[in-house]
């Protein structure tokens, strides 16, 4: 009887101690590609520090939302961490699809205040409580090509044509000029050398999913707001809005013809291979055109504020920060505090290799991303790394906040399908407009006009506290 019950013992010991060798299986899905690289360089580090086997799962950029919406309403617990893009925190977080992190930041400190407050106040939380972590702090910035600016040859050409000297565009009739004037056909000379094929001024985001951040930083800066604060009627045909639509159709004649099927990689593609005089991307594209592996033209890059609207003889401008990327936990996660301790170590531990390698998309979002030049490694020296941050920085300083309403994925797509309508000539800016706004209108009131107003309210007084309203 001794020896059996020895045997229970030392068989029920030896049970235990499998159980415990089998690390926690946890499923991660985002977007599929450079951004999802960190998951998988950690992997063995948090199988060895949280008892954690990972499942990465991709899907493309285009289908997130829908992809993890649908899985988070059947409440199925397929996914325990999540890239949410900001625009998705409200409706997910409204609904309880997601974990409150609250508690556990308590445990375990993501040192939130070295955020830059845009990504913390904004795109992390929602009801007064942290729903997310950052990940990827997007801001758009001019790209531009600093060897073709500095030509004697385009500089004199330039003077004679517009009758001021060449530069960095700082308002948006001066883009408007410096598209006009390098864009060129196959066989025309651009700094002395014959094209091989046409160089354009400039290109954009044309996907119906971001193409309303590319007329919004002319919006912005016109002084332009998503809806009125008291009645909530939409703002974005307004004359500020109609005016950006209208600028925009200009800059579309100095673009690729295909510039309306263009995303991110298109956009991207275009200026680092070298036939786009400048554009408007996020900055991570600055870090790749410091990297022969993916760019033709190293070292001929400069970066700047977006340009803006002049008043009262200062410049007004106010880039978009559109998209972004923050951890968020499922609420049906099998093991929500593993699953926190994963997304803590990545968006603190980890995240100053994670946005200053061009090995991913990844950006700046904390202050001490921006206080250590030395680790933007593919810059040719700390000084061109220090320049390149100092654009970055300077337009998250005046950055123009995407919504975060329940609801912003739909106003978003329903306002850039009707861009597109305007930029292809199917509609006049104004039509394509007034039909947006009243999409808005029938959104707003589908999902509850007071509460969205209190919402929008709230998120007003927010921004203006953390200078990014007006």
């Amino acid at each position: 009887m001794k020896r059996f019950v020895l045997l229970l013992v030392v068989s029920l010991f030896l049970l235990g101690v499998a159980s415990c060798a089998q690390a926690v299986k946890l499923v991660v899905i985002g977007d599929a590609g450079h951004n999802l690289k960190p998951f998988e360089w950690y992997a063995q580090t948090f199988k060895e520090k949280f008892d954690v086997e990972l499942e990465v799962i991709g899907v493309p950029f285009g289908e997130v939302y829908e992809k993890e919406k649908m899985e988070l309403i059947g409440q199925t617990g397929a996914y325990d961490i999540m890239i949410v893009f900001p625009k998705f925190l409200a409706e997910f977080a409204a609904n309880g699809w997601l974990y409150p992190l609250d508690e556990f930041i308590a445990k375990l400190d993501p040192k939130m205040e070295d955020v830059t407050p845009g990504y913390r106040d904004f795109y992390c939380k929602y009801g007064g409580k942290v729903y997310a972590l950052p990940y990827d702090g997007d801001i758009l910035n001019l790209y531009y090509r600093k060897d073709l600016l500095e030509n004697e040859e385009e500089k004199a050409n330039f003077k004679a044509k517009y009758g001021y000297e060449l530069k960095v565009p700082e308002t948006w009739d001066e883009f408007l000029n410096a598209a006009e004037f390098f864009t060129r056909k196959k066989g025309e000379k651009l700094a002395g050398q014959v094209l091989e094929r046409d160089f354009y001024g400039t290109a954009y985001y044309g996907q119906k999913d971001q193409i309303f951040a590319w007329w919004g930083n002319i919006f912005s800066s016109l002084g332009g707001v998503y809806f009125n604060e008291e009645t909530m009627e939409p703002g974005i045909n307004s004359e500020a809005g109609v005016k950006a639509l209208e600028i925009m159709k200009t800059m579309h004649q100095y673009c690729p013809p295909d510039v309306l099927a263009y995303g991110y990689e298109e956009l991207k593609d275009v200026f680092l291979q070298g036939d786009c005089f400048m554009v408007v991307q996020w900055p991570c594209v600055g870090k790749k055109g410091a990297d022969a592996n993916q760019s033709k033209i190293v070292g001929k890059i400069g970066v700047a504020h977006v340009p803006g609207v002049k008043k009262d003889g200062e410049i007004y401008y106010r880039p978009l920060m559109p998209c972004g990327r923050v951890l968020a936990i499922a609420a049906e996660s099998k093991d929500p505090w593993k699953a926190y301790q994963v997304i803590q170590y990545l968006s603190l531990e980890t995240s100053l290799d994670d946005v200053s390698t061009a090995e991913t998309g990844l950006d700046p979002y904390r202050y001490s991303h921006f206080n250590h030049p030395e680790a933007y490694e593919m810059f040719e020296n700390v000084e061109d790394a220090k320049i390149y941050l100092a654009g970055v920085q300077q337009n998250m300083e005046k950055g123009y906040p995407e919504m975060v309403l329940p609801g912003t994925v739909e106003y978003e797509e329903t306002l850039g399908v009707e861009i597109s309508r305007a930029l292809s000539g199917e509609k006049t800016p104004k039509q394509a407009l007034d039909d947006a706004a009243k999409a808005w209108t029938e959104i707003l009131n589908r999902l509850g006009k007071e509460n969205q107003k209190k919402m929008y309210q709230e998120l007003v007084k927010g921004w203006r506290a953390a200078g990014l309203w007006e």
